[in-house]
């Protein structure tokens, strides 16, 4: 029973901590997020992100393994287990992404637009943030984070606490599951992939556009209009940026083309 309470405080514990991580980069570093909006990240509706839940547990587990590298020098172990966990930390968010792309068709962030990405899903810059983030917690947050996993198990009545996040996480779960499931069915039916900060962005533009009050922080994918025209207008949205950049680079290819003729 105890490692079960243990493993269930951590990713409690890591899904909270990565949400106030995503919150403040979102509004102060992200590229995408020009306009510097404060913005709920994830698709849940509470201060919660499941992949750091598990990427908490990874840290946690592999900075016990430390022991086992077999590298007498404690700087290049070290380094070696910081490269180690942000490597399964990447495959994690790259296997989680691609789950939701090929069984949903549904994109929850994209990379697209920067260096090196593989299906938008993970790119090196993110990787880098990861090794960051690895450096930071075996430096910094692991000590105490092993001090409050040992308290817990020495006061199992805090548990309570643990299991009260629960009770709120899974009927938040279940109400988002609903609401991916229909957007995956509209994504199936008409052969696109939904992204959803553009989902997102579509719908606040529309409340926006028709006063329909400003965007909901905690429900972000509250849909002012039903859901299936929110999708369509979403589609639509699709089609035409395809349309444009089908238009460009035909626009680009005219040009090089008329250069070429000009040079000779």
């Amino acid at each position: 029973m105890l490692p079960f309470i243990q493993t269930a405080y951590l990713f409690a514990l890591g899904s909270i901590i990565g949400w106030v991580l995503e919150f403040f980069y979102r509004k102060f570093f992200d590229p995408v997020n020009v306009e510097r909006k404060w913005l709920n990240p994830g698709f849940l509706t509470g201060p919660y992100l499941p992949l750091y839940g598990f990427a908490l547990l990874l840290l946690f587990w592999l900075r016990r393994l430390e022991g086992f590298i077999p590298i007498e020098n404690s700087y290049i172990r070290k380094a070696v287990l910081f490269l180690i966990m942000a490597a399964c930390i990447t495959a994690l968010e790259y296997f989680t992404g691609l789950i939701f792309i090929v069984r949903l068709k549904i994109m929850l962030w994209d990379y697209t637009q920067f260096w090196g990405n593989i299906q938008g899903i993970i790119c090196p810059m993110y990787s880098f943030f990861w090794l960051v983030l690895s450096f930071g917690y075996c430096f910094f947050l692991d000590p105490t984070i092993t001090q409050t996993v040992e308290m817990l198990m020495k006061n199992l009545q805090f548990t309570f606490f643990v299991g009260l996040f629960y009770g709120v996480f899974f009927i938040d779960l279940w109400i988002s599951i609903n609401n991916m499931v229909n957007i995956s069915e509209f994504a199936r039916e008409h052969n696109i992939i939904v992204k959803i900060d553009e989902l997102r962005a579509q719908i606040e533009a529309f409340r926006e556009k028709t006063k329909g009050g400003a965007a909901h922080f905690f429900v972000p994918l509250r849909f002012s209009d039903t859901l299936h025209n929110s999708l369509e207008r979403y589609r639509e949205f699709r089609e035409n940026l395809s349309l444009g950049n089908i238009r460009e680079n035909l626009k680009d290819n005219i040009n090089k083309n008329i250069d070429k003729i000009k040079k000779k």
